[in-house]
């Protein structure tokens, strides 16, 4: 069975609508696909009608954004009831925080000579959540940077001109808004974050202790040395295993839906007692 537990639409930061997700995840031969937009549940019923005609089980998901002494996490709710109401709401707060902090970064822009009420403008304009992943695209498409990731060089990234440190909820309160909304909290992409070994081992040690269920061991475009790696941590500290591609555009080749999405054996598979 093909699972990919970590997709993106241009609800929040992908390319494709919902529907045409769900159609590019059937034609790569996906059985079991989550739609995991930052913030937002908001494409998850485009998606159910679209998965339905395609054969596909489309898992209900969010990609929430929280933090961890000082730095930005991002927790998986799989599984989750998207009509919960305590979590419309709060995704809702999480949406008006995104909102304030891309006018917070296109005035630092502004002030650092770019026309950032033009480029404010250009990602209010895009379907979905602003986020930094639009507003580097903007600023491709004005001309100011030559590509996307030198925004964030010049720009967007920590310690730049335009920097603007996100306020998310901290941890503990992320994944209880998932557990109350009937799902189960996994922590993605675990390597990604700049944390010492000591520092990852207590994320992972406090994310268990806060309610959390599940490691996504593979994610992305990890190797198989990454994969066993964090996969040694999800046994370790008692969590089950999730994979995912956090799939976002398909021009990004590198990175296709339910790529060679294989959990090892030894782990416990998150969707066990939901797809057997």
């Amino acid at each position: 069975m093909n699972i990919d537990l970590h997709t993106h639409s241009n609800c929040s930061d992908g390319t494709l609508t919902p529907a045409q997700l769900m159609a590019r995840a059937a034609a790569a031969g996906v059985d079991v696909v989550a739609l995991t937009d930052h913030d937002t549940v908001a494409g998850l019923e485009q998606a159910n009608q679209s998965a339905v005609g395609l054969g596909l089980r489309l898992v209900p998901g969010v990609e929430i954004s929280a933090s961890w002494r000082a730095q930005s996490i991002h927790v998986l709710g799989l599984w989750i009831d998207p009509a919960s109401p305590q979590l419309r709401e709060e995704l809702q707060t999480q949406g008006e925080r995104r909102r304030e902090r891309m006018r917070k970064i296109c005035e630092r822009l502004t002030k650092a000579g770019l026309p950032g009420a033009e480029l404010l403008a250009a990602v209010q304009a895009q379907p979905g959540l602003p986020t930094r992943a639009h507003l580097a695209n903007a600023m491709v498409c004005g001309g100011h940077v030559g590509r996307a990731d030198e925004a964030f060089r010049k720009y967007l990234g920590a310690g730049k001109s335009a920097n603007v440190a996100a306020e998310w909820p901290v941890l503990e309160v992320v994944v209880g808004w998932i557990r109350a909304a009937g799902g189960v909290a996994a922590l993605a992409h675990p390597a990604r974050y700049s944390l010492s070994a000591g520092g990852r081992r207590q994320l992972l040690t406090d994310f268990t202790a806060t309610g959390g269920g599940a490691l996504e061991v593979v994610s992305g475009g990890n190797g198989a040395q990454h994969v066993e790696a964090v996969a040694a941590m999800a046994v370790k500290h008692g969590l089950m295993g999730s994979v995912g591609s956090d799939f976002h555009d398909p021009q990004l080749t590198w990175n296709p839906l339910g790529r060679s999405l294989k959990l090892p054996d030894y782990v416990t598979p998150v969707w066990r007692s939901y797809l057997e």
